[in-house]
């Protein structure tokens, strides 16, 4: 899976169906791979505002699967209607 190309097929905000899509694809043994990292805030570091220290219900993590090229449809076809955000093709 290093050195190949890879697309993602999920994108999302919510950890608890990133978990869910992860483990529907681990059942469908399709190898994926995962990617979460926090969004930098728009009002960063040079004003020192965090929005999420004043919006307590605002999540700037982001949740992404990706999967090779040969296993986008696949995968596509496996979450849709299963999880809420499922990207609809090739990013």
């Amino acid at each position: 899976m290093f050195f190949k190309k890879k697309t993602a097929v999920y994108l999302s905000s919510d950890e608890a169906d990133f978990n869910l899509a992860k483990e529907i694809l681990k059942k469908e043994q399709i190898r994926y791979y995962e990617y979460a990292a926090e969004e930098m805030p728009v009002a960063g570091c040079g004003a020192r505002i965090n929005p999420a220290r004043l919006n307590k219900d605002l999540n700037l993590m982001t949740f992404r699967l990706s999967v090779v090229p040969e296993d986008v449809e696949n995968a596509l076809q496996t979450l849709q209607g299963k999880v809420k955000f499922v990207l609809n093709g090739p990013s």
